[in-house]
């Protein structure tokens, strides 16, 4: 009877090594390092005390799910804040970044491909994914509102501006630097 059961032991065994594996790589390592490529489209965040922000915060009539400011947790100066793309591998690529200010305004310039057709910046109505990196060195997804809904996309040589984010810790995400060790 022993040796029927000590092929399923092995073969769990092996299972449960190889799955224990997998999981590290799992984890996507997030560089906020970018490369300056061809056209760009600015992004401007707004700070809270806009006037533009003020305002709207004073309708009755707004849009749901739009953030105004933060929502939960904000970024403090010296977070590190990107615009990512997918590239063809299907994983993040910074198209841009900065040191955020806090209380103050932030202009992210997002880099776009060049030349066309490669993989080195966002294509042209790609939707902007942000992520920060807060000095603790979590990883955060970030949701963002725009001024208008066609702003949240890459336009060549086009603006957004940014009225509110909301921020969400996140656990398949990590520093470059953390996985490196």
């Amino acid at each position: 009877m022993k040796r029927i059961y000590c092929p399923f032991l092995v073969f769990f065994a092996f299972t449960f090594f190889v799955a224990s594996n997998t999981g590290v790589y799992a984890q996507q390592a997030i560089d906020f390092s970018f490369e300056r490529t061809g056209p760009n489209h600015s992004v401007l965040v707004l700070p809270i005390w806009h006037p533009v922000i003020k305002e709207l915060q004073q309708l009755n009539s707004l849009p749901s799910g739009m953030i105004l400011g933060f929502q939960g947790d904000s970024l403090e100066t010296g977070d590190l804040v990107g615009v990512f793309f997918t590239d063809n591998q299907g994983n993040y690529k910074c198209a841009g970044s900065l040191t955020w200010k806090a209380n103050d305004f932030n202009m992210l310039p997002v880099w776009g491909q060049y030349p066309t057709g490669t993989d080195n910046g966002m294509e042209m109505g790609e939707k902007m994914v942000w992520l920060a990196q807060k000095k603790d060195n979590t990883i955060y997804e970030i949701e963002s509102s725009y001024q208008r809904p066609l702003m949240s996309i890459y336009i060549k040589d086009g603006a957004s501006a940014v009225l509110g984010m909301k921020l969400t810790a996140s656990e398949n995400l990590k520093p470059l630097s953390q996985l490196k060790k």
